[in-house]
């Protein structure tokens, strides 16, 4: 049942990187067949491989092995545990679609599409798009599909014809939608990733100052207010600079 467990972990958290068995047994430095044997439930991997797993799939041992989790169902059913979280909080940025549309993000996925107007975007703006939530919706429409912020509809169509360019002009509808959005979409999470990446690219710019003198909070609040002006949020190393005068002042005063 452990191994069933931790494989089923295993799976859930690649997936949700949008990693192929592949990809992951490359990173790790193993076989593709012993990740399918530990997702099967069919072995676990050597404990000397548990923190390289960890780093590549950006979570805890704990939560890995389970040993964290709050008990939400009554039995072991790993699958409907997960669906139940993965629906419990609404999410930042979220893509459904109707039935005919699935095979064109299905497709669309093995391309590297999305990540390049994710690139786009922070170079031009500031702005990290978060990952993109994909769910299927069968109540919608077959040609139809939705983008979504915390739950909330921010726009909706219908593809008239299906071709090679239907997930192209998806995914660029959610990227501009991210864009216009991103002061109600950008969170503590976001900001957190922006500030861990300063720090590895630009130590001492952010060290002891994110968030020991300014919060995850107040920095959110800060770009959020640049963005209901209009301006770019990309120069954030004069931004902190500016929210630690800022600081300081208060500290004076």
């Amino acid at each position: 049942m452990m191994n069933k467990n931790i494989g089923e972990l295993i799976c859930r958290y690649r997936q949700d990187r949008r990693m192929t068995q592949e990809e992951f047994a490359a990173r790790l430095g193993v076989t593709p067949q012993a990740v399918s044997k530990w997702e099967r439930g069919y072995g676990l991997p050597d404990v000397s491989l548990i923190e390289g797993i960890c780093k590549i799939l950006e979570v805890s041992a704990n939560r890995l092995l389970g040993l964290d989790e709050s008990k939400i169902v009554e039995n072991n059913n790993v699958s409907m545990k997960n669906e139940i979280k993965n629906n419990m909080f609404a999410e930042p940025l979220v893509l459904e679609f109707g039935e005919d549309i699935i095979p064109c993000v299905v497709s669309g996925l093995e391309t590297d599409h999305i990540n390049v107007l994710r690139s786009r975007l922070v170079k031009s703006t500031g702005i990290l798009m978060p990952v993109l939530r994909l769910k299927d919706n069968v109540e919608l429409g077959k040609l139809s599909y939705r983008i979504l912020s915390y739950d909330k509809v921010l726009y909706e169509d219908k593809i008239e014809i299906i071709d090679e360019n239907t997930y192209k002009i998806i995914i660029d509808r959610v990227a501009a939608e991210c864009q216009k959005n991103y002061a109600s979409i950008i969170n503590k999470h976001i900001v957190k990733a922006m500030i861990e990446n300063m720090k590895e690219m630009y130590s001492g710019i952010a060290d002891d100052l994110v968030p020991d003198k300014i919060s995850y909070l107040q920095l959110q609040r800060e770009l959020q207010g640049r963005l209901k002006k209009g301006q770019s949020i990309r120069d954030m190393i004069h931004i902190l600079e500016e929210l630690e005068e800022k600081e300081e002042k208060n500290k004076i005063h």
